[in-house]
């Protein structure tokens, strides 16, 4: 018997669980939402007062009600966002969740490339467009993971380029907020073809194959935003 296809949760069960996710931990999301979405609803009932006529005042109150609720529903997105990602902070591994919340393009291995004998530090490895991006956990006991493991990937993939990003809240380093968008960066190098090829043969390699709890995936858990919008 074929099975059935899983059906998506709707959109008003994602956001009361995303409140549910947030609220325990942000105590200014509540107001934050109100006094958002009131301001804006107030502002529109307003100019159909200032144009004067009931259908301009129907038709701007409605006009507001609408944005009042999406600028609420941006809030909770971005509050939801901020909690899950401070709640990644601290997991070794929250790097690689982030990085496989992104769509296409990019393929991250789930075991790490690489990790120090003291746990201090952990490497993971990524292929995109630009080339092999290496997501480095530790800080400075990373680095030589880092330098490692990239003289081994030259070897291994001449020609493709192979870039470091230390992630972290310190100098030098990359937080878990600008990620994706540090992820992201750089000039086309591989084609689909090739980034398939370079992604098989690293996988034909192995990596360290240590098993990492990789945290909260807040781009997989967060409310849809189109769904958010009522599209």
């Amino acid at each position: 018997m074929a099975k059935e296809p899983e059906k998506k949760p709707r959109f008003y069960k994602l956001i009361a669980q995303a409140y549910r996710n947030t609220a325990p931990h942000d105590k200014a999301l509540l107001p934050l939402m109100l006094v958002t979405g009131l301001g804006i609803l107030a502002l529109g009932v307003g100019i159909g007062l200032l144009i004067g006529g009931p259908a301009a005042i129907i038709y701007s109150s409605l006009f507001g009600l609408m944005f009042s609720t999406l600028a609420a529903l941006f809030v909770l997105t971005k509050r939801f966002e901020r909690t899950a990602f401070k709640q990644m902070d601290a997991v070794v591994g929250g790097s690689v969740a982030v990085a496989q919340s992104i769509r296409s393009g990019w393929q991250f291995a789930d075991s790490p490339e690489a990790v120090d004998n003291k746990g201090r530090a952990v490497v993971f490895r990524g292929v995109g467009k630009p080339g092999v991006v290496l997501l480095a956990e530790g800080g400075a006991p990373a680095r030589k993971l880092v330098n490692d493991t990239t003289r081994r990937l030259n070897k291994l993939l001449p020609g493709v380029p192979v870039r470091a990003i230390y992630v972290g809240n310190g100098e030098g380093q990359v937080p878990l907020t600008k990620l994706v968008r540090e992820i992201k960066r750089g000039k086309k190098v591989l084609s689909r073809r090739e980034r398939e090829a370079v992604a098989s043969r690293l996988q034909a390699m192995g990596g360290a194959r240590l098993p990492v709890p990789k945290g909260v995936d807040p781009m997989r858990a967060r409310p849809d935003r189109k769904a958010l919008k009522g599209r």
